[in-house]
């Protein structure tokens, strides 16, 4: 009896449910995307404004003309890049005409940024074109060092073509420390493999001084071997001596005692002797 009671509950409830929903089918209503609350027609719109190029210059141009801190601010955090993303060329052109006297500059290396992750081939020949040399150095830098986060040895060799001569270059000395954060030995073996001269020198020096973070005794040896006597030299050790005394003083101060009696000892022994106080004070 139970059982009977339960199925004929059930077979009214089925009953109930189907007709509600068919007369619900028949009322005519909007297209509703499940969970956002917005029409076929507004969800269109919307699409249509993020990859339109015209409709994102024109949001661009209104946030950055906006006094609200929040507008400028999504200029950088979203609209550039979704710009990009619609129009590489479009970004690369609108960052080379806005005023100079605005935020020129930033636009420029927001969009070779962006656009480099996506090819940096295509903005490395954009940049490498720009009239104004600051510029042109700059923003080819940029690629490339996006271009190293995949290719260190491909962004060194891009970026050296780049460069005429064979004095120090900041891009190239940060291409260089960055490549031996990840893999020491290749950064090394590549830098010790150059020219004598002082762009070498200050390659090693990058690269001993992001390897005395790890193993100062190698970043050292490194520096006293393969960087002739001079002012790079001198530079190179005291970077490495700094980690090396902020780790471990004592082993740094007897690196010191090796030293020659001249200036470059006794900045070393003030070095050790600043970290020391700096250490004891932090105790207190």
């Amino acid at each position: 009896m139970k059982t009977h009671n339960i199925l004929c509950t059930l077979g009214l409830a089925t009953i109930c449910v189907v007709t509600v929903w068919h007369s619900a089918s028949h009322q005519s209503a909007p297209s509703v995307a499940p969970g956002n609350g917005q029409t076929g027609h507004s969800r269109t719109a919307r699409t249509h404004q993020e990859t339109d190029p015209a409709e994102l210059l024109a949001q661009i141009r209104n946030a950055l003309a906006s006094t609200d801190p929040a507008d400028q601010t999504a200029v950088f955090s979203h609209l550039l890049a979704a710009l990009v993303r619609a129009d590489p060329q479009a970004a690369a052109h609108f960052a080379e005409t806005i005023d100079p006297a605005g935020t020129r500059e930033l636009i420029l290396h927001r969009v070779a940024q962006l656009w480099a992750v996506r090819d940096a081939k295509a903005a490395l020949e954009w940049a490498a074109k720009l009239p104004t040399p600051g510029e042109r150095d700059a923003l080819v830098t940029d690629v490339c060092l996006q271009l190293a986060e995949r290719d260190p040895a491909e962004a060194m060799r891009v970026l050296g073509e780049q460069v005429a001569g064979e004095n120090p270059h900041g891009g190239l000395e940060t291409l260089a420390q960055r490549w031996a954060e990840n893999d020491f030995t290749a950064a090394r073996d590549w830098a010790l493999s150059r020219p004598p001269g002082r762009r070498r020198d200050r390659f090693i020096a990058r690269i001993a001084f992001q390897q005395a973070a790890d193993s100062p005794l190698e970043a050292a040896t490194l520096v006293a071997k393969e960087i002739p006597e001079g002012e790079t030299q001198s530079e190179a050790v005291m970077g490495v001596l700094h980690q090396w005394a902020m780790r471990d003083p004592a082993a740094a101060a007897e690196w010191v005692e090796l030293f020659p009696e001249g200036g470059l000892r006794t900045r070393a022994v003030s070095e050790i002797g600043g970290i020391a106080q700096y250490r004891s004070e932090s105790n207190r």
